[in-house]
């Protein structure tokens, strides 16, 4: 076996092509960290806010303040919470998605 002679284009075109290739993996894959890491942030933040919003409509059934309207309003409010939720995990399903099959290409 010989070494290729670097002024080769059989070697260096090559060569070229996979670093490019390796650097737009590089850069798509920091893409998608930060993107499930804004998901992920986002989850939380919405976590929390439905925990708030259970703990203050807990206080007002038990101190007995809520009207019709404000029962309605709650009931919209879960309603809304409850989508944003369903929203989010299909995001998550089809991130994952995507995962599975970029890392089946990567492993071929």
């Amino acid at each position: 076996m010989t070494i290729s002679n670097p002024s080769d284009p059989t070697f260096w075109i090559p060569t070229l092509i996979s670093i490019i290739a390796v650097f737009l993996f590089y850069i798509d894959m920091r893409h998608r960290l930060k993107q499930e890491q804004e998901a992920s942030k986002s989850m939380l933040n919405l976590i929390n806010v439905m925990r708030e919003e259970l703990n203050l409509f807990r206080e007002q059934i038990t101190k007995g303040r809520l009207t019709n309207e404000e029962l309605e309003r709650q009931k919209l409010l879960q309603r809304q919470q409850e989508q944003k939720w369903r929203q989010a995990k299909d995001i998550f399903k089809g991130i994952k998605w995507l995962a599975e099959i970029v890392g089946a290409e990567n492993e071929q």
